[in-house]
């Protein structure tokens, strides 16, 4: 096939992770290997108190059933099944020239393809957490928020799960390649047990905290704001308020009197449900109108409410790296008591 047409029979399984950690949050690449189970790289979700999977605009909640630092591989299962493409693994690695590309959202962007070769095979790599052994090397661009997205070839089967890149050496990125990741998976499908979220100490929503969320606006940057809100969410709901404070520019952050003050008021609150309605504007500064459900005891809710139905607009700001909540505003009022 062409790359048009194997990115056109693959794209629906490619999804976006949105990992919440108790102080910082990420962004990174996954792929469908079953219904429910997305294989990505382990530092993609490591430490995390929440993992999100986006698909097309529509996010899924999901745990880690399979980790292995050392060779930086991690499978998670998803709350609900996807209805995406299920990729393949080749059986063995690709000679050197083989062209490969990678498929994933660097930087936050939407979904993107860069293309390689094949530069070398048995690499041994340390990225400070130990020596990985096997490595395939490409010449592939890959960037922040590739990780765990997949190396293809052109038949649309996963070469090698992309890892890092080397920053001191321009043209040198590496991938697990595809029969380690399939041992591994294998594996972890065979003899698995879930691993619990980190506990970040404060989490006031039930279960995993996940909530669900849709992005119904057709702007270009629509899924990357739902991206931010779906963190700064995440993080309420597990109790991990730095990382939910950073998804505020610091001018409105210092307008509550920084992250201690500002996450007094949470007390029970937490997100149950987000769509997000339109995002309208140009450039670094947007407006985004969506639809956001919370749950709270009836001592922090709005007129003795116990689930609150809201409608917010948030002023979104671009800082270089990515979206972040310059402020909010009501434009229906007060939010109305769920049915």
């Amino acid at each position: 096939m062409s790359w048009p047409e194997v990115v056109a029979d693959v794209r629906t399984g490619v999804g976006q992770l949105s990992v919440t950690g108790c102080s910082v949050n990420s962004t990174g690449t996954g792929f469908l290997v079953a219904p429910d189970l997305v294989v990505t790289a382990a530092h993609v979700v490591d430490d995390a108190a929440a993992i999100s999977v986006d698909f097309d605009g529509t996010s899924v909640g999901g745990v880690i059933l399979g980790f292995n630092e050392l060779a930086d591989l991690a499978l998670v299962r998803l709350e609900a099944e996807a209805a995406g493409h299920q990729f393949q693994f080749q059986l063995s690695e690709p000679p050197i020239g083989t062209e490969v590309a990678a498929l994933g959202f660097p930087r936050g962007e939407s979904l993107t393809l860069t293309r390689g070769v094949v530069s070398g095979l048995n690499r041994d790599v340390n990225f400070g957490s130990g020596v990985i052994g096997n490595m395939l090397q490409t010449d592939t661009a890959i960037n922040p928020g590739n990780s765990g997205g997949p190396l293809l070839d052109l038949n649309g089967k996963v070469a090698g799960v992309v890892s890092a890149t080397r920053k001191d050496s321009e043209g040198m990125a590496y991938a697990v390649t595809a029969p380690r990741v399939a041992e591994a998976v294998s594996e972890w499908q065979q003899r698995a047990v879930p691993m619990a979220p980190v506990d970040c100490g404060r989490a006031p929503a039930p279960n995993s905290g996940i909530f669900p969320m849709k992005v119904s606006s057709n702007h270009d940057q629509a899924n990357n704001v739902g991206q931010a809100l779906l963190l700064h969410g995440q993080g309420i709901n597990r109790g991990a308020y730095a990382a939910a404070f950073k998804q505020f520019t610091p001018e409105l952050g210092a307008s509550f009197g920084g992250e201690a003050k500002w996450s007094e008021g949470l007390g029970s609150s937490y997100w149950t449900d987000l769509d997000v309605v339109s995002v309208t504007g140009a450039g670094d500064a947007l407006q985004a109108n969506v639809r956001l459900q919370t749950r709270q005891d009836a001592g922090h809710g709005v007129d003795g409410q116990t689930c609150s139905n809201w409608r917010i607009t948030y002023t979104m700001k671009w800082d270089g790296t990515g979206w972040r909540i310059a402020g909010t505003s009501l434009p229906q009022g007060k939010p109305q008591p769920c049915n």
